[in-house]
């Protein structure tokens, strides 16, 4: 994964030209922390200085539309039919700053602006709906792999919500804790949750990518449209093992 991350660490020096550069995080749940967590670690590692501007509020953003700079956007899903809020975002502010940045994305649906440059996190449907985007791994992959005891028993961690399929039968012993939590969320309950099982079944993609970093055995299932199957092929499929992806 290094090459990608490489290619996208270049590609925001030489879009930002040492200019400021800003960050704000996708709004979602505890998913979306773990983006914004290895958002953060990929800033530290790479030496790209940032401020994050974490609210909409008028005079947070003033000094940085005055001032210009790049805007980054925190990847995610939320450019879908379901959850659009990246889609009504960009096309909000994306005339208060000469350049914008969308990290590793999944598109259903998108914009296209001449000052963006799109990043998406698979290789299949959302180079399809986006041909411009430019590949990258969620940016959850960029978190190192940790260490862990083997954990105990079968977690079953899937979604609730209106992106679940509604074709799993899902079990009473049920935890969706993607749902505990949003993107400014401590993750490390996130973590501690997964590691206490040695074997992981979801339709949750950063369930499923914090079990790949701590390779567990991970059942891995469809939600309501194309997202996890893509990023398994794009991402997870060659770079971990002990994964497996179900059909419906």
């Amino acid at each position: 994964m290094h090459k990608e991350f490489l290619l996208l660490e270049n590609k925001i020096k030489e879009i930002s030209e040492n200019q400021p550069v800003y960050y704000y995080a996708n709004r979602g749940n505890l998913g979306d922390a773990l983006i914004r967590y290895g958002t953060f670690k990929f800033f530290e590692s790479t030496g790209i200085k940032y401020k994050e501007l974490k609210t909409q509020n008028k005079r947070e953003w003033f000094i940085p539309v005055i001032r210009g700079g790049t805007l980054i956007y925190g990847g995610g899903g939320a450019w879908c039919t379901l959850f659009n809020n990246g889609l009504r975002f960009i096309n909000r502010v994306h005339k208060y700053f000469k350049k914008i940045i969308i990290l590793p994305s999944t598109y259903e649906i998108t914009s296209q602006f001449p000052n963006v440059t799109y990043f998406c996190r698979d290789k299949y449907e959302s180079k399809i709906n986006n041909p411009s985007a430019i590949f990258c791994h969620d940016m959850a992959f960029f978190i190192k792999r940790k260490s862990s005891d083997s954990g105990n028993g079968v977690g079953y961690l899937f979604r609730t919500d209106k992106e679940s399929t509604g074709k799993i039968d899902i079990p009473l012993q049920n935890i969706d804790i993607s749902k505990n939590g949003n993107h400014f969320s401590d993750i490390n309950p996130f973590f501690n949750e997964i590691a206490k099982y040695s074997v992981i079944h979801t339709d949750r993609l950063h369930v499923a990518i914090i079990a790949c970093l701590f390779e567990k055995e991970v059942h891995l299932y469809p939600s309501s449209y194309f997202k996890i199957k893509a990023i398994y092929l794009s991402s997870i499929k060659k770079n971990f093992e002990n994964v497996y992806f179900h059909e419906l």
